[in-house]
């Protein structure tokens, strides 16, 4: 069954919750709806990961929404996963791998809301049923079919609450007619008067029933059949299933990895992304050394923190929006601090932008970091970079003392150890 978490809710904690709860695919969509309206109604935007799970509890669908921006398909989840399907990230995709899945998300979803429908409509199947209250004690057999009559008339006059409810609705009314209507039982035997009784001819019982041993041995008979029957349909069943290859959502589930991609090389790909979402570092290293990839590449050298690989492999491997938001984070760990912003107008994620405005203190660009703030107006982030700039002044004065020949061997030298200490200090301000 396919499931749905959220990820990365700040401003919109009070609609989704954290990233460790799972919802059903209805509530899912209906949550979307609810943080759509919240986001529109206090004019907040806000991106979230949003991740679908499958049978084996992996990832199988990863997607970055945006809300508060007025997107006609934001608040349905089936037109959600089918735009990101139509983009070019997944241009390269089987178009029937996709229509696979977007059938798999539709019958899932119909068949939960078949399911919240039953159990809506059948509390007022309940109400309306009571069998018991309809029968009466009486001993006159005139009475008791009348009222027999009567109920069966208001059982099968149309009801809303019957007409909307599933196949389970029309079982319990049968259920009830039974009740009302029990099989004809055999008609007590009255002897009849003997002076009006004429004489009759009654056949011989012989002609007609058979005997006890031909019934038992009929049943014999019967009971062998079935037997073999039986042992025919279940040894043929365990054959075919013993010659069949293991499915692709088995070797999942038992984390065969290599194995699926063997016997499944058009899910390479995806066992791949689900590795590099969910698996770990020893695992993913593995799979990428059997089945190399230029996106394998690039998702382990993130896992294992090679930011200046991440930045060189990104212009070989297929840049989803999650592999974007790694190499963001790749151009700020590398210093790269331009880059990233640029790269940030596009994933427009107020985490990247507050870690590029740290990057923009640590390198003492105030003007840089200010700017950035303004889209955030965070009191914190505004603070550190107050503190930075009284940093850059007391490194400039000590740097100044450094280089000044009028002063002493150890003025000079304590400057220099203090240009270090606060040079330090700037470039851990507010990690």
């Amino acid at each position: 069954m396919l499931s749905v978490s959220f990820q990365g809710a700040r401003k919109l904690r009070r609609v989704l919750k954290s990233k460790s709860h799972r919802y059903s695919l209805n509530a899912a969509q209906r949550l979307l709806n609810e943080a759509e309206q919240y986001a529109v109604d206090h004019q907040l935007s806000e991106s979230i990961v949003m991740v679908i799970h499958g049978d084996d509890g992996e990832s199988v669908f990863v997607d970055q929404l945006e809300f508060g921006k007025h997107l006609s398909y934001i608040n349905n989840l089936i037109a959600v996963v089918q735009h990101t399907l139509s983009s070019e990230l997944f241009a390269d995709y089987p178009a029937a791998d996709k229509k696979t899945f977007l059938d798999r998300l539709g019958q899932q979803l119909q068949t939960e809301n078949k399911i919240q429908l039953t159990a809506d409509a059948t509390p007022a199947l309940k109400q309306e049923v009571h069998p018991e209250e309809s029968l009466s004690d009486s001993t006159q057999l005139d009475d008791h079919s009348t009222q027999k009559q009567d109920f069966k008339e208001r059982i099968e006059e149309p009801d809303p609450a019957l007409t909307k409810a599933e196949p389970e609705s029309i079982s319990v009314r049968e259920r009830i007619e039974n009740f009302i209507d029990p099989a004809p039982t055999k008609a007590p035997v009255v002897k009849p008067d003997p002076s009006e009784a004429k004489p009759q001819r009654v056949p011989s019982e012989r002609n007609w029933r058979p005997s006890a041993t031909v019934i038992r041995r009929c049943f014999m008979v019967v009971g062998v059949l079935v037997a073999c029957f039986t042992l025919f349909v279940v040894g043929h069943s365990v054959l075919s299933s013993a010659n069949q290859p293991p499915t692709y959502s088995e070797l999942i589930g038992k984390k065969e990895y290599l194995a699926a991609a063997k016997a499944y090389p058009n899910k390479r790909a995806d066992i791949e992304s689900k590795l590099a979402s969910v698996g770990s570092e020893k695992t993913l290293k593995k799979f990428v050394t059997a089945y190399p990839s230029n996106e394998g590449k690039f998702d382990l050298a993130f896992k294992q923190a090679k930011y200046a690989q991440v930045v060189d492999l990104s212009t070989q491997a297929k840049m989803t929006t999650l592999r974007k938001t790694m190499l963001a984070i790749a151009y700020v760990k590398t210093n790269q601090l331009d880059q990233a912003a640029i790269l940030n107008a596009d994933l427009n994620s107020s985490k990247l932008t507050l870690a590029i405005a740290l990057g923009y203190v640590h390198a003492a660009r105030f003007d840089e970091a200010t700017a950035l703030n303004k889209t955030l107006n965070n009191k914190s982030l505004a603070k550190v970079i107050e503190t930075g700039r009284i940093y850059q002044q007391a490194i400039e004065k000590y740097q100044h003392d450094a280089n000044d020949k009028k002063k002493s061997a150890a003025e000079r030298k304590s400057a220099a150890t203090n240009i270090q200490a606060f040079t330090h200090q700037l470039q851990t301000l507010g990690e």
